[in-house]
């Protein structure tokens, strides 16, 4: 019997467990947007009030055998309990998997548990619990203080602080453009607490990555929304902006910007053109919406930071080492 055999029960019970939790974290998730306490009442059906019994309770199982629909009025169950609890299970085991018997694998599924919480709520109200995220930060500096001592204590700290001041600088930068934040101070929480589990560098790093995963999935929203209210000007500057992208990566590897008078124009170039994109889209954005409001919000930013605390908690060593060689070389 090989170790692989002996390790297995122990993998299925760790699925299982999260497959438990991600159950537990949908109620987090959605009695905390409707700020009903989240061991009383017991779980009930959102549309007909009926308590639910022992087996309509079971993680992804319970909803095959309800075929997706309450027992009691028949109203579909949203999608959302199954899939936020095989996430959870798959990332209970993958960080499990990855980590092992360390200190470090308890604060790291903690940490994962609370950006899923904090992404449903995001997703579903844009809303970030200011609570939720100061739990995050908490949990990332006894991580610190408890592998490295008093300079985990201060690695952390200065991370927490360095992401909430780099993300609120950006934030209020909105007034400048458009008299309102870029985007709500949840967001700078959670970037407090990216920098209090990894220090300020790899928050850097997350900010960078979120912006990548928030423009996979936004810049292809904006630009069929943009073109469907008629505003041509922003589709222009999307698609600009995108071929900006492409240019800055692709000249960066060769020896046209070695010298610094280069590097310096280029870049000057690019922020100017980056700017005059930028001057057309917000000039649509702050425009009032059907219902009145404005926002420089197009999708929920907390999500792709999630994301990115993700992939920086698996492959941080590969990340930094991915950096030092573009700036060495």
């Amino acid at each position: 019997m090989n170790d692989f055999s002996l390790l297995l029960p122990f993998l299925i019970w760790i699925f299982i467990v999260g497959l438990c939790i991600g159950s537990f974290l949908n109620v987090v998730s959605l009695r905390g947007l409707s700020g009903e306490s989240i061991v009383f009442p017991p779980s009930k059906c959102p549309k007909c009030n009926n308590k639910l019994k022992w087996w309509m309770n079971i993680p992804i199982l319970s909803y095959l055998l309800l075929k997706g629909k309450c027992h009691f009025c028949k109203t579909p169950i949203s999608l959302q309990y199954p899939i936020v609890e095989f996430i959870t299970g798959a990332f209970f085991l993958l960080i499990f998997l990855k980590f092992g018997f360390e200190i470090n694998t308890l604060f790291y599924l903690i940490a994962f548990s609370i950006l899923l919480v904090m992404s449903v709520c995001d997703i579903k109200e844009n809303v970030i619990l200011d609570f939720h995220a100061y739990v995050l930060i908490a949990f990332g500096i006894i991580m610190n203080i408890i592998l490295n001592g008093f300079n985990g204590f201060l690695f952390a700290l200065v991370g927490s602080a360095a992401g909430f001041i780099i993300y609120e600088i950006i934030a209020r930068s909105g007034y400048l453009f458009a008299g309102q934040r870029a985007f709500g101070e949840g967001d700078s929480l959670i970037a407090a607490g990216i920098g209090a589990f990894f220090g300020w560098k790899l928050m850097l790093i997350s900010t960078v990555l979120s912006v990548f995963v928030m423009a996979i999935v936004t810049f292809p929203y904006f630009i069929f929304k943009s073109y469907k209210e008629g505003k041509i000007k922003t589709v222009i500057a999307l698609i600009f902006a995108i071929f900006l992208i492409f240019t800055a990566s692709y000249t960066s590897k060769y020896e046209l910007l070695k010298t610094f008078n280069a590097a310096i124009t280029f870049l000057f170039v690019m922020v100017i053109l980056t700017a005059i994109c930028a001057k057309f889209i917000l000039d649509d954005i702050k425009k009032p919406s059907q219902n009145g409001e404005t926002s420089l919000c197009i999708l929920p930013f907390g999500p792709a930071m999630a994301i990115s605390f993700v992939v920086i908690m698996f492959f941080q060593n590969e990340l930094i080492s991915i950096v030092k060689s573009y700036f060495q070389g």
